[in-house]
């Protein structure tokens, strides 16, 4: 079981406390479990092909097929029974509606071996977000939502998973608008019929979106020349608030999959980036902010743990690479890494300098 270096709970810090009472919770995720789940990730994909069941029926001595859809039940003819284009298409649903159901299974097995997963209504919103293509064209899911998908990338179930997050974070630095235009509201309608802008008064264009059930959608991303803020999206019908040090994690994402469905395809930050951005913005926490701060230094540790324990070196070059970002990056980062028991020498030490098992 992992030991925090000098970080005990009668430090008399409520972060540190936090921090220190989940965190030696952490453990390996088995094989075969990150196994399903590469498979899940390799396999999984959003296409216009419907899924649902196949059946031939003699209209007038004339044979023709049919399509019951698997969530609405509606039912849509294909065409004649002798056109090999129609047995073709049916042929291709039949494979889709087998595949998607092998794929149902994985997300439940990996489900119920407590691997995290989003709730309805998120998963709900990653599902209408994916299947307009929008990860496709850049759009980077943040915030709690994105570190809800590292466990299987890392390897370790994370602690600071179980924290349940009622909104989604859209980072948009990189989003490439395309001939159609589309329009983010009406893409979350199709989530939650709810969905509206929230307009605040200097407003021009929505940055926030709220459905009935207060599930929250931002969208956000990193200062541009003049460093306004907001900053309208060309093609997706928003604007996105700027907010500092957005720039590092819109900085080459990964794939990962949600698991909710047949499993939702995303775009995250790569996970190490994540847990030094949140070491960044720990310290920047003011005001009605002040309460994010525990959350973020839990799911840094997290994260930086994993790491620590596999791959050492590729910590310790990342850290020192934002370091030499600028002064305001080292300091925020030092602060952080101090605050949950690791200074710059601790975190540079090996592994089994810190820890026993």
């Amino acid at each position: 079981m992992p030991r925090l270096s000098g970080l005990q709970p009668q430090d008399g810090c409520a972060v540190r406390y936090i921090i220190w009472n989940v965190y030696i919770t952490m453990r390996k995720i088995p094989l075969n479990l990150l196994t399903l789940y590469a498979d899940l990730l390799q396999n999984v994909g959003l296409d216009e092909i419907p899924e649902g069941s196949i059946t031939i029926r003699t209209v007038k001595t004339i044979k023709y097929v049919y399509l019951t859809e698997k969530v609405t039940r509606r039912q849509i003819n294909l065409g004649r029974a002798d056109n090999p284009d129609v047995m073709e298409r049916a042929e291709v649903i039949r494979h889709k509606t087998e595949a998607s159901k092998s794929l149902r299974a994985t997300v439940t097995a990996l489900k119920n071996a407590k691997i995290p997963a989003p709730s309805l209504p998120l998963g709900r919103v990653l599902q209408a977000i994916a299947s307009a293509g929008l990860f496709n064209r850049g759009i980077i899911l943040v915030g709690t939502a994105a570190y809800q998908t590292y466990s299987c990338i890392l390897g370790y179930y994370l602690p600071g998973s179980a924290i349940m997050t009622n909104d989604a974070d859209l980072l948009a630095a990189s989003f490439v608008a395309g001939e159609d235009a589309l329009d983010l509201e009406e893409i979350l309608q199709r989530a939650d019929p709810t969905f509206k802008a929230q307009m605040s008064r200097n407003d021009t264009l929505p940055k926030v979106f709220r459905a009935s059930n207060a599930f929250q959608v931002d969208v956000l991303t990193r200062y541009g020349r003049g460093r306004t803020s907001p900053v309208p999206i060309k093609g997706l019908g928003c604007a996105a608030e700027a907010l500092t040090f957005m720039e590092y994690l819109a900085e080459d994402p990964i794939d990962a999959v949600a698991l909710y469905g047949t499993g939702v395809p995303v775009k995250v930050p790569r996970p190490l980036r994540y847990a030094i951005h949140k070491l960044l913005i720990a310290q920047e926490r003011s005001g009605r902010h002040v309460p994010k701060k525990a959350k973020d230094l839990l799911q840094a540790k997290d994260i930086i743990g994993a790491y620590q324990d596999d791959n050492p070196e590729e910590l310790e070059d990342e850290l020192a690479a934002a370091r030499n970002r600028g002064r305001a990056w080292k300091k925020n980062i030092n602060a952080s890494l101090n605050e949950i028991g690791l200074t710059e020498r601790q975190q540079r030490q090996a592994p089994s300098t810190q820890r026993k098992r």
